[in-house]
């Protein structure tokens, strides 16, 4: 019989391929749970290879969700970015691109069985035998489905810098430059096809589309932050989530988003800003920690 702690040690793996599929640390937090309530409603059967059973189950419910999931992102209002994740250890000198907010927008344009079989074979390290036991499809269409999966993020994978220091100095820099309203720092810290990805969900101010170019998303930044602190005391706190450094930003003390940039070749190419309030929640626990 599997003992509870036993169930404990494969919690976190568990969370982390569900968070893999779904985006949503509360999506994958349920799942995992419905998991064990599904072996405890079984009678807690002995098994053989617990990991497998468990993430066999939360394979399933993974892609019971997406279906409902899929449906709810037709029906989001504007850009949709993955909830963050938070970590335990926020001086790591690494990034880690399998949680990457890049990584994460390029996996959720992936087929479900595609997402399913990519995540286990090439991010949790599962034989393609394995995976076809996990899935519930033979060995060579677990193997397609993860080569289909690589062909569509090729050339979309994030190529990060060696450690998250540069990420942190110039994600800094870049804020530094955005309050000062300094373009010529601006144009040595942005790529000059820039993409700027706001996501408010209908609920708060956001841009509704993704901005494109240096021009427009250096004019929206400054815009926005001049405006917050006429009648606001504006604060940035550093914070890492989603494997990279990242940035808080308060307004008279209240959290208002979490920003954060893909850095590629020493320069910023992606900037995303997370302004759902539901997204934000995962932040509060930060303060009371």
């Amino acid at each position: 019989m599997v003992a509870a702690n036993e169930f404990e040690s494969l919690r976190q793996q568990l969370i982390g391929f569900s968070y893999r599929m779904l985006g949503s640390v509360s999506d994958a937090e349920d799942i995992v749970q419905e998991a064990y309530l599904n072996w405890e409603q079984a009678g807690r059967p002995k098994l053989d290879s617990p990991r497998s059973w468990f993430f066999r189950v939360c394979s399933r419910l993974c892609l019971d969700r997406i279906k409902s999931a899929q449906y709810q992102r037709e029906n989001y209002v504007g850009p949709w970015l993955p909830e963050p994740l938070l970590e335990d250890h926020a001086d790591r000198a690494e990034l880690d691109e399998s949680i990457s907010m890049a990584l994460m927008l390029t996996i959720e344009r992936l087929k479900p069985a595609e997402r399913a079989a990519f995540i286990l074979h090439d991010l949790f390290g599962y034989e393609f035998n394995e995976v076809a036991s996990i899935l519930g499809l033979e060995p060579a269409n677990c193997r397609q489905l993860a080569k289909r999966a690589r062909t569509h993020l090729k050339g979309d994978k994030p190529r990060a810098p060696a450690d998250a220091k540069v990420v942190k100095r110039i994600s800094d820099a870049f804020f530094e430059a955005v309050n000062e309203g300094d373009l010529d720092n601006l144009r040595s810290i942005l790529s000059e096809d820039v993409v700027l990805t706001s996501d408010g969900g209908g609920k708060v101010s956001a841009a509704r589309r993704p901005m494109i170019g240096f021009d427009e998303v250096t004019t929206f930044m400054i815009r926005v932050i001049r405006n917050a602190r006429r009648n606001h005391a504006v604060e940035f706190r550093a914070v890492r989530f989603n494997g990279a450094p990242g940035i808080l930003g308060y307004m008279d003390g209240e959290l208002f988003a979490a920003y954060q940039v893909e850095v590629v070749d020493g320069k910023v190419q992606s900037l995303y800003v997370v302004r759902n309030p539901d997204k934000l929640a995962i932040f509060s626990r930060l303060a009371t920690s």
